[in-house]
């Protein structure tokens, strides 16, 4: 299986400090939104948003 180290907002009370652990059929399941910051996107398709 496929997951996603996800940063909780939450805070870091838990036991991976701030950070989930989700699966990719989860993550697509109850996912509506994603944040990035725009340092991590690609060059090449930050052209084409910004």
């Amino acid at each position: 299986k496929k997951y996603y180290v996800i940063k909780n907002s939450w805070g870091e009370g838990n036991l991976y400090h701030g950070y989930l652990y989700m699966s990719e059929a989860y993550v697509r399941l109850k996912t509506v939104a994603i944040l990035v910051h725009k340092d991590a996107i690609p060059k090449k398709i930050a052209k084409k948003i910004f």
